[in-house]
């Protein structure tokens, strides 16, 4: 039977995502890994050997691990969260038909992220924020889970709450 994943380590995962690494769910252990890309792609080419550092090694060996079976299974990727759309959602959500245009108009043309943040500091809006995008990624991988057939738990995440209010007006 595969390990049940708690679902705070799915969600930190995917707030920590980057480019240059995937994060992967380790079905027999429930434990997510975290490797990087051009150790991947080595290991997928079937390299045996690298010459790495010594602090490297262990990811290498997970990375071969990876390749090699089917006890893992990839975290979905900074593409498969939508940022901009959990902004937009965001934006939408909040009462003031003021500052939800400010925020939506934020997050149209050059600058979209930079200008929702400043805008989100200026109205004193980040820990709401913050709740709100954490509940959405709690979302995406309580959708996740049983796609991949993966058993998983809430346990261990810190509950906050989006208050729907705007502070600072």
């Amino acid at each position: 039977m595969p390990a049940t994943v708690r679902l705070s380590d799915i969600v930190d995962a995917l707030e920590a995502q980057f480019d240059e690494s995937r994060s992967f769910l380790d079905l027999d252990s429930g434990e997510v890994e975290t490797v990087s890309l051009d150790l991947l792609s080595e290991a997928e080419d079937g390299e045996e050997d690298l010459d790495l550092p010594e602090c490297q090694e262990p990811e290498w060996e997970l990375a071969k691990r990876i390749a090699s079976s089917n006890r893992f299974v990839r975290l979905p990727t900074k593409y498969d969260v939508h940022e901009w759309q959990i902004m937009d959602d965001f934006s939408r959500s909040v009462q003031s038909a003021k500052v939800r245009d400010e925020l939506l108009d934020a997050i149209h043309g050059a600058g979209a992220f930079r200008n929702f943040k400043s805008t989100l500091r200026r109205r004193r809006m980040e820990q709401d924020w913050f709740a709100f995008r954490e509940d959405a990624l709690q979302q995406i991988a309580r959708d996740w889970c049983p796609e991949q057939h993966v058993t998983w738990e809430e346990t261990g995440r810190r509950v906050r709450e989006y208050s729907g209010s705007d502070p600072g007006l």
